[in-house]
Order: structure tokens, then sequence, then C-alpha cells
């Protein structure tokens, strides 16, 4: 079971030093229980052999220049990718509640997203469990867009891990990901032991985000 936690819940809506009143917990409630009902988490990973050449790391196809992922992989020679979604359900909860129901609507798409990434703290957790088994230890993930790792390298993603057939999971013409909920990611391996970290916003440069975890 992939927990939930209304405290991420009501990070997404916005809340920090208040509680929402009982009124918008029912409603959370209600609307997490038909989330959770509908979803149907996918996912799909794979490990591949990381090479250094110069200020470029090469992924198989990928050729990135990034500083950022530069610092987050140095003494890496493995990374596993990562591509996971909960699924196509909550796009359609979303579009019905639009109709006459815009609170709902912000709390689906909370929901949605406290839920995604419930799921890739997951999987996550798997990967960092199958490869300490190998004698490797991954450091906190990376995804395209965070820092300087252009969000263009989506495309690659998509291929290496055959996104649209193992997950589901379609690119836009703006590479957006549908489902809306869904999230990719890289983590590096090293045979040397680093701290790592799960959660996004503690790896994440963009430290004026409205929806930012403490994460003193």
């Amino acid at each position: 079971m992939i927990e939930i936690k209304n405290s991420e819940i009501q990070r997404y809506l916005g809340y920090q030093k208040i509680q929402p009143d009982k009124q918008i917990n029912t409603l959370i409630e209600r609307c997490k229980k038909n989330v959770i009902q509908r979803s149907t988490p996918r996912k799909s990973v794979r490990v591949f052999q990381l090479i250094f050449q110069e200020d470029t790391l090469v992924i198989e196809t990928m050729h990135i220049q990034s500083k950022s992922l530069y610092r987050n992989l140095a003494g890496c020679d493995k990374v596993c990718l990562m591509g996971v979604t909960i699924g196509p359900a909550i796009d359609q909860l979303i579009r019905r509640a639009e109709i006459s129901h815009m609170v709902e609507v912000a709390i689906y798409q909370a929901i949605g997203a406290a839920y995604a990434e419930a799921w890739a703290d997951t999987v996550n957790q798997e990967i960092k469990e199958t490869m300490l088994g190998q004698g490797y230890y991954c450091r906190p993930r990376f995804s395209p867009g965070y820092g300087d790792f252009d969000l263009s390298f989506q495309t690659q993603f998509s291929q290496l891990l055959d996104l649209p057939h193992t997950t589901g999971i379609t690119l836009t013409d703006t590479l957006l990901m549908m489902p809306s909920k869904s999230v990719t990611a890289l983590i590096g391996c090293s045979t040397k032991e680093e701290p790592c970290i799960l959660a996004g916003c503690e790896v994440c440069e963009k430290t004026n985000c409205s929806f930012r975890r403490n994460t003193q």
C-alpha cells in the first residue's frame, strides 16, 4: 500500500501555518478515496553504465552537460533511470470536477501530486535495496527540469525506458507527461556510500517555491 500523507496533500494545497477546516478535510478524504480506488500505479526501471567525458555525462544516447547533475553523479559508474505514474484516472477526475467543483479540482491536483511523489519514493526505495544487494549505494534522484538538467531530456528518457509501452506515459509537444501525475528521474549508483535523500525538495535549488517542503 502506498501511503499518501495528508500533510503532503495540505502542502500542495498551500496550507502552511494553518490547518484546513473540517469541511475541507472531509472533502480531502472523499477525494483521496476516489483517487486510490481508480489509480493504476505503473513503473519502468533500467540500469545503465555512466561514462564521464570531460564535462559531459554519457548515458546510452544521452549526452548531458549539467553542472548540477555532474556534481550529483560524481563518483558513480552506473545510473538507474525510472519512470512512474499513478495512471490516467486522476486526470479524468480533475476534468469531471472542472465542470462545477473547482475546490475539488485543487484537491484532486494536490492528492495526485502527493500520490505520484509517494509512488516515486516507493520505487526509489526498491532501487536502493536492489542496488545495495549488488554493492552499490544510491544518490538522491534527479529529474529533467531540476537545476540545469534540461527538460528536453524527457524525450530520451521516454525512449530508453520505452515509457509508452511500459507505463502508458507519453509526452506532449511541450514535453509535459501524460498522465499528468507522472515522474521521471535518474539515480546515480556508486560503490562509495553517500547520504541518499528520497524527497525532491531536498535536491531542488528553487528555494523560493511556495510548495517547498521544510527541509531544515
